[in-house]
């Protein structure tokens, strides 16, 4: 799965930043799959398409319809420019299945240090 194009970009009243991607091909249940293994992901089957939505605590959050090919996704204000590339980074490494998990919880570690810092927490 590729992003084929940015449909929208805007900053929240809340100071985040939400992008709308368009994706070369339909989200599938084996993304949301994979998603689980990176933050919490919830389904709501009651409309006519599954709806999905993805949170990762600080990184993004990640919502849309299954079976459709545009996504929504916010950014924390925070750490905006820490996670700006994490979505494309769920997508590289989703296609690499369980070797391309395990890279992503390690680039994932960097950038949890990188907050941390700027938290004024120490490791």
């Amino acid at each position: 799965m590729r992003i084929i194009r940015s449909t929208q970009n805007k900053v929240c009243v809340d100071g985040s930043r939400m992008k709308e991607f368009m994706l070369d091909e339909p989200l599938a249940n084996e993304f949301l799959n994979f998603l689980k293994q990176f933050g919490t992901v919830r389904i709501l089957n009651e409309t006519e398409l599954p709806f999905f939505s993805f949170e990762k605590e600080n990184f993004i959050s990640i919502k849309g319809f299954i079976g459709e090919r545009s996504v929504e996704v916010r950014y924390k204000k925070e750490f905006s420019d820490l996670v700006a590339d994490y979505f494309h980074l769920l997508l590289f490494y989703y296609r690499e299945g369980d070797k391309g998990a395990a890279k992503l919880k390690r680039v994932e570690n960097s950038i949890w240090k990188m907050m941390r810092v700027r938290m004024g927490l120490s490791e």
